[in-house]
Order: C-alpha cells, then sequence, then structure tokens
C-alpha cells in the first residue's frame, strides 16, 4: 500500500529533523565507536586553529565529510567563510595560485575562506614551493615579497606524503608545514561496528521503508571494505533501487555484491595482463607501463593531448605532466625501448619477455577501439 501524502511528508520533516540533529550535535559525521567519538573530538579541537590541516585516510573514508566538518566546527567558533574545494589533480594551475593567493574574478575565494585541496600529492611542483613560502612565518619588518594566503587550507590525500618525498614528486618541507596538524580519518575496518549505524543513516537519507536483518548486518560487518564508507554507501542504495524485500537478509546483499560478468571478465583481464606486463625485462615496471600508456595514447590520438587524456580517464594537466616527466615525444615501439635499455625487439615486441610480445603496432592501431569510459574500471 502507497504512503499517503501526510505521511511521505512526515518522513520527510524526520529525516530533514534527523539530519539537522547529525550535523549540530556529531559534526555530520556518522557513528558512535571509540574511533568516531576520537575523530570529532580532534577536530572539534584543530577548528580552533588558524594552521593548514592535512587530512588523510584510504579512499572513500569520508574525508571531504571530515573537511566539511571543520568548517562547520570553526563556524561555530565565529568563522564565517566559504569551503571552496579545489582538486588538485583536475584544476589548472593559474587557477590554483589564484584560489590560494588571491587575484580575483567571478567565485574567486575571498579573505578568511577555507579551501580544501583534494589530492594535494597532485600539486604542481611550482605551487608547492610557493605554498612552502606562504606557511613559514613571518618575518618581524615582513617584505613586499613575502607570499600570503589569502584562505585557510584543509590538504586532504589517500596517499602516503613520506613515500612521495621519498619518490621526490611532493617536498619534505610543505610536508612539515601541512604535518603540524594532522586528522588520520579511519577506514571502515576500523570502526565495523558503526556499520548498522551508517547502514540506518544511508536508509533514511534515501527515505526508504526497508531494513536490514540482525544476520544481515552481522555479515556486512564481518567483510572486508577496501572501499571504506563510500563502499558501503553504494552498497545501500543499490540494495535501495534493486530489492523489493521489506527485510533484507544474507541471501539479498551476497547477490548484489556480486561481480557483475563484465566486471568479473575486466578483473580477469587485467589480472592477466598485470602477470605479463610483471615479465617486462625493466627495472621500474611501473614507470614502462605508465610512459608506454601515455605513448600508446598519443599516437592513437595522433598526438591529440586532450584526446589522449580522454583515452586515460585523465586531466589534460596531468597527462601534460606525465609526458613532461617520461620525456614522451615517441611511438610505443621508442617507449619500451628506451624503458628496456635496448631489449626489444624490432617489431616492437619485448624479447624474451611475454607471450606474444606487446608490440606497439599490434596495440595502437588507429582503427583500435577505444577505451571504456574509466567509470566502467573497478576503482
Amino acid at each position: 500500500m502507497m504512503a499517503s501524502r501526510a505521511e511521505s511528508e512526515n518522513q520527510f520533516d524526520e529525516t530533514s529533523e534527523y539530519l539537522d540533529e547529525l550535523r549540530n550535535d556529531h559534526l555530520g559525521l556518522v557513528g558512535g565507536s571509540a574511533a568516531m567519538v576520537a575523530l570529532r573530538d580532534l577536530i572539534r579541537r584543530v577548528a580552533r586553529s588558524e594552521r593548514p590541516i592535512l587530512i588523510s585516510g584510504p579512499a572513500g573514508a569520508g574525508k571531504s565529510l571530515v573537511a566539511a566538518a571543520i568548517h562547520r566546527s570553526s563556524a561555530a567558533e565565529g568563522s564565517s567563510g566559504r569551503l571552496v574545494i579545489a582538486n588538485c589533480g583536475e584544476i589548472a594551475e593559474q587557477d590554483l595560485e589564484r584560489i590560494l593567493f588571491g587575484g580575483g574574478g567571478l567565485g574567486a575565494p575571498a579573505v578568511g575562506d577555507m579551501v580544501v585541496l583534494n589530492d594535494v600529492d597532485r600539486l604542481p611542483p611550482m605551487l608547492q614551493a610557493k605554498l612552502v613560502r606562504a606557511l613559514q612565518p613571518r618575518t618581524r619588518t615582513g617584505s613586499a615579497s613575502e607570499l600570503r594566503l589569502s584562505v585557510r587550507v584543509l590538504a586532504v590525500t589517500n596517499r602516503s606524503l613520506a613515500r612521495a618525498v621519498r619518490e621526490n614528486t611532493f617536498r619534505a618541507d610543505l610536508l612539515y608545514e601541512l604535518g603540524v596538524l594532522t586528522i588520520p580519518v579511519p577506514g571502515l575496518d576500523e570502526h565495523r561496528n558503526d556499520i548498522p549505524a551508517l547502514v540506518n543513516h544511508f536508509l533514511r537519507l534515501a527515505q526508504s521503508p526497508i531494513r536490514f536483518s540482525g544476520e544481515a548486518l552481522d555479515f556486512l560487518a564481518g567483510r572486508a571494505w577496501p572501499g571504506a564508507v563510500r563502499e558501503l554507501r553504494s552498497l545501500v542504495e543499490r540494495t535501495v533501487s534493486l530489492t523489493k524485500d521489506p527485510i533484507v537478509g544474507t541471501d539479498t546483499l551476497r547477490r548484489l555484491l556480486a561481480p557483475e560478468p563484465m566486471e568479473a571478465a575486466i578483473n580477469d583481464s587485467l589480472q592477466s595482463l598485470a602477470g605479463r606486463l610483471l615479465q617486462l625485462p625493466v627495472r621500474n615496471k611501473l614507470a614502462a607501463v605508465e610512459e608506454a600508456l601515455l605513448a600508446t595514447a598519443l599516437e592513437a590520438c595522433d598526438g591529440n593531448k586532450s584526446a589522449a587524456a580522454r583515452m586515460l580517464g585523465l586531466h589534460r594537466k596531468a597527462v601534460e605532466r606525465k609526458l613532461e616527466k617520461y620525456d614522451v615525444k615517441h611511438p610505443l615501439g621508442a617507449a619500451l625501448q628506451k624503458a628496456s635499455g635496448g631489449r626489444v625487439g624490432a617489431d616492437g615486441g619485448v624479447a624474451g619477455g611475454m607471450n606474444g610480445g606487446m608490440g606497439g603496432r599490434a596495440v595502437a592501431e588507429k582503427g583500435a577501439p577505444r577505451a571504456a569510459h574509466p567509470g566502467h574500471f573497478p576503482g
């Protein structure tokens, strides 16, 4: 039987009241585990400071929600600036510079705003240097050449910045400046006892009448969550859309968690390809494969960087940085020849390497089908 309009409106009102209570009492973060209580306490303490904050944690753990919670807590302390999101790997360098240091323009952040630098490990080297200078303590007399931040910075990453420093892709001095105040966001595997509350939260957001059985919740608490809270939310939303059962049991969840045939085929193909790539006679196999992919995409797109970026599922700026890093100006065969120190056959295949070789012409034919949309591949 369909709910009456009054019942639907009451349900919506209850959801709105619940969200208001969640925002006010819990900073918008669901869960009563020790890990979440400690996280909320840390957020309230660092929100009072004017220093930058480094937010780290696995993908899907809720780092953006933590940034929003810091902004909300800061507003409660008297700060009224906006929250501005900037994705370091997807926005033009000059736009990032304008966001951090001012410069006007429509929608430009104002003094006192809070800027979230998503994927700060992908911040361009020039801006890393400028940000270090701007974050360093001021001299007594000051200087006309001193850089001044117009905003407060929240740096977000799911990578180890210490490892990025060792790989010479991130400045050590910037890590020291950003790392004064650090918030590690736990993955879902670290607070599994919050799963029932999270499931009910997502059901409430969806205004769904269905419920998960106790066995189903135990089943969810017992499995691994590599995608953290984002993966759980996706499962709940998929369940709401696809099931008609008022009570969701473990059989339903197992069916919904089973990989799609296409996804399973892609996974099998990727595993097979990875095994063959590991046979490449090069020292840095990951760099060699990345360079070869760049060269292949560039050749397949007749040198058009924007088209190559779309094929690779990357932003053009990210592709340009990688092309510069590897000095990619040659076709795939030459890229592999360079990476393998000359141990590549005349047809582009790796001598003594993978079965059947990996010839440049074989994988870079202009008539070959384009890669699927990156969203079709597992994360």
